[in-house]
């Protein structure tokens, strides 16, 4: 991820030499010149390489091993329902992506190029939902349905994915596609993603096979599963839109999301729930409450590397090369990292948050390191809830060699305790200045407990 402007460029450029490849192949096995095909064929990258490409890439960021590649179509967990009248109760968090904006450029440039463009944006948007677990049931021309969840994962872990997947498509848009766009002098100014979200649970979806045995399929059915589609149509471009199942199911903070607004007649006007308003049977509103991801108050806590977040506007993660953060859950002494918000904690789990910094630099020792945690969710005392706290403070000291130690490591670290409490999204912030009281280092990780 180090060049992650790059990271489309270089699946556009994959792919369509794949392509190349393959006519090249097809025409020279036309022509019956069978030795020639193969030795073409020696030298294409396997196809399922090129298709983990992305995979690779992204899902060390949120600590996912090997790739996942499950087909599209019958989510994995419910092939057993193919062709039957069973059906089977199951939670799932639905997301839907939307490319906004690519209509147009068929008007603009020419057809073969805007399928090779639409193609890899299309294939981006499948390899980050699956990179974060999510499983593609279908696309539909410009949009991409997926699940995240099934048998084998914790439900708040699901809506993790969904959401860590949602701020990723929006970073690899912004900070990859639409540079890319721009450097081959291509309209970017209307391109862009909306994506709605939401979590039903185990009494609230339905899984079965839609249609008949030959045509059809496993699908699922249930309010917050629509309710994807439609917030999906509410949402801003590069926008993702939450719905309330799983705002609640999770506590999300109010923090890290926005009421949607819309002017009218000169006024601001706050838009709290999915229009058009539906009635329940007896006739009352609904009133399905959704909300707006805040995307630059969520990149502080995102597991993306802070090379890539300290460039995005409206972040204010400070990025140094010679400091580092991390956490770390403690059990029987033995420590095993947290990658921040990448799944939800048992509650009562012993927490370490460390800063290491390098001394072989010019850093001004000694260090100030303040941490301050912030608390979110109902189970928060009121009195702490959504409040920053007062910073702890620790020092960092330079580590001196000489000649009758000269084995000292060339690292010096400081670290508080803290323990999992109360169930939602929590972070810890860290700022580190140096012996001129000069910010060197900001972020934040976020610890996610159920």
């Amino acid at each position: 991820m180090a060049n992650f402007e790059k990271i489309f460029e270089k699946h556009y450029d994959s792919i369509n030499n794949a392509t190349a490849k393959e006519v090249a192949k097809s025409e020279s096995i036309n022509t019956k010149d069978y030795s020639i095909a193969n030795e073409s064929s020696g030298s294409l990258p396997a196809g399922p390489q090129e298709e983990f490409t992305l995979q690779t890439q992204i899902r060390p960021i949120f600590g996912k091993d090997g790739v996942n590649n499950s087909p599209i179509g019958t989510h994995p967990d419910f092939i057993a329902l193919e062709g039957t009248g069973t059906t089977q109760k199951h939670y799932t968090c639905t997301l839907f992506v939307d490319i906004k904006g690519s209509t147009r450029l068929s008007l603009l440039y020419p057809l073969e190029f805007v399928f090779k463009f639409k193609n890899a944006v299309i294939q981006t948007c499948v390899e980050i939902i699956r990179s974060l677990d999510g499983h593609v049931h279908r696309w539909l021309g410009d949009a991409v349905m997926a699940f995240f969840g099934g048998s084998h994962t914790e439900k708040e872990d699901a809506v993790a994915d969904a959401i860590n997947c949602s701020i990723t498509l929006r970073a690899v848009l912004e900070e990859s596609i639409k540079p890319w766009m721009e450097r081959q002098g291509l309209d970017s100014k209307d391109f862009g993603f909306r994506v709605g979200c939401d979590f039903g649970n185990d009494d609230e979806v339905l899984w079965g096979s839609f249609g008949y045995q030959d045509v059809g399929e496993v699908s699922a059915t249930g309010l917050p599963v629509d309710m994807a589609s439609k917030l999906q149509s509410l949402a801003g471009k590069n926008q993702t839109m939450l719905g309330q199942g799983i705002l609640d199911f999770v506590d999300w903070p109010e923090k890290y999301s926005n009421i949607k607004t819309k002017n009218r007649n000169g006024a601001t006007e706050e838009i709290n729930f999915v229009t058009p308003n539906i009635t329940n049977r007896d006739g009352s509103p609904l009133d399905y409450v959704m909300r707006q991801l805040s995307y630059a108050k969520c990149l502080e806590f995102c597991a993306l590397p802070r090379m890539i977040r300290e460039h995005i506007d409206g972040c204010d993660v400070k990025d140094n090369p010679h400091l580092e953060f991390k956490c770390y859950t403690v059990s029987d002494e033995e420590r095993t990292k947290y990658i921040s918000a990448s799944m939800f904690l048992e509650p009562n789990l012993s927490l370490v948050f460390e800063v290491v910094a390098g001394t072989v630099n010019r850093l001004k020792f000694p260090l100030r390191v303040v941490f301050k945690k912030t608390n979110h969710g109902s189970a928060t005392p009121e009195a702490e809830r959504d409040i920053e706290q007062i910073g702890k403070v620790k020092f960092i000291h330079k580590k001196r060699k000489s000649t009758y130690n000269p084995s000292i490591s060339p690292f010096s670290r400081v670290e508080i305790d803290e323990t999992t409490l109360y169930r939602g999204l929590h972070t810890m912030k860290c700022e580190v200045f140096d012996n001129d009281s000069i910010l060197l280092f900001r972020d934040w990780i976020g610890v996610m407990i159920k």
